[in-house]
């Protein structure tokens, strides 16, 4: 893209007020703050400066490939969101970054179980969450923010009823502020299918909550008619495969489910080889509601305004396509 373009792309997407659904809190926190909680805790790590240690936090095409390389930079993080202040202290900051980006509505992911290693409840951890996102939208009251609780498939379907309960108290309709919005689930596609998961999503239906699945990020088209056909979700996280099968991009735009198209990482994780691939374009050309986001920040080292530049590069966006992605955000949020 020529500097002039990129110029004019950037103050039009200055203009508008941009959303993110699908953003994850372990994947998103500032390479700096990690830095500064190692040498709190381990006074850093021998022999290695902040450079090398940023390195470790991201994705680096020079050595990964595979969704399993992208996920393998979740390991250092997740040492230091073990503990309440640490999570409030990152959630305010990944609410503050968005904001910088230009989001005006961000929906947060988290998995408050694998956060619960030195002692902390499930309840404590959204709680510390949504301290930190209240914090900041107090600072900046134009900004509409929720929380969206991921079970993973590993842990079955039993454990996300579990965790259902466990959160009933923390829903948005319960708080002043921010509060869970949503729920989803995420992890290992084939050996885990979605009918595991039907009494999951028919409690969060009836506990009224809104419903996204990860799905067809690392398996085909099929995972996605089974999620679609047995637990009615709102929206679908990725969804690349779709673009295989057209009437299945007819089913998606007839029931509305919006698809969280995260361009970056799917080109990271080889959910498509080449961005060429994307199935953006069809989702568009097929009525199918779809928005852009950022999946993880850090590990993708991704914005919100990097994933439109990289979408109007390689698809040929004009401004009405902009508008649509944008506005396409807002009337699918969970955010009341």
């Amino acid at each position: 893209m020529k500097e002039k373009d990129r110029r004019h792309w950037i103050e039009f997407l200055g203009s508008l007020d941009l959303t993110d659904l699908h953003r994850h809190m372990d994947g998103s926190i500032r390479p700096a703050t990690l830095w500064d909680l190692s040498e709190r805790y381990y006074e850093a790590i021998p022999g290695m400066d902040f450079h090398g240690f940023e390195r470790m936090l991201r994705y680096d095409p020079a050595s990964d490939s595979t969704l399993m390389d992208y996920l393998d930079k979740f390991h250092i993080p997740l040492q230091y969101t073990q503990f309440y202040g640490n999570i409030r202290t990152i959630a305010y900051e990944i609410a503050e970054d968005a904001w910088h980006e230009g989001v005006r509505l961000l929906e947060l992911r988290v998995n408050p179980l694998i956060h619960r290693r030195a002692g902390l409840t499930t309840r404590q951890v959204i709680n510390a969450t949504l301290a930190g996102m209240k914090e900041f939208g107090k600072m900046q009251p134009e900004m509409r923010l929720g929380l969206v609780i991921i079970a993973m498939r590993n842990h079955g379907g039993n454990m996300a009823k579990i965790l259902l309960r466990e959160i009933a108290g923390e829903m948005e309709e319960y708080h002043s502020g921010p509060g869970v919005v949503g729920f989803d689930i995420a992890g290992p596609e084939p050996p885990f299918p979605p009918i595991l998961f039907t009494d999951a999503y028919a409690l969060a239906k009836k506990m009224g909550l809104h419903r996204t699945v990860h799905v067809g990020e690392a398996d085909g088209p099929d995972k996605i008619w089974q999620v679609v056909e047995l637990l009615s979700p709102d929206r679908i996280g990725h969804g690349t495969s779709a673009g295989q099968d057209q009437a299945l991009l007819r089913r998606l735009a007839e029931d509305e489910v919006l698809v969280e198209c995260c361009l970056t990482s799917n080109l990271q994780t080889g959910a498509v080889s080449e961005i060429s691939e994307h199935p953006l374009p069809k989702f568009l050309e097929y009525g199918v509601p779809c928005t852009l986001c950022t999946d993880n920040t850090t590990v993708s080292g991704t914005s919100i305004v990097k994933e439109y530049l990289l979408a109007i590069e390689a698809f040929g966006l004009g401004e009405e396509e902009v508008r649509r992605l944008a506005a396409h955000g807002h009337t699918g949020s969970f955010c009341r």
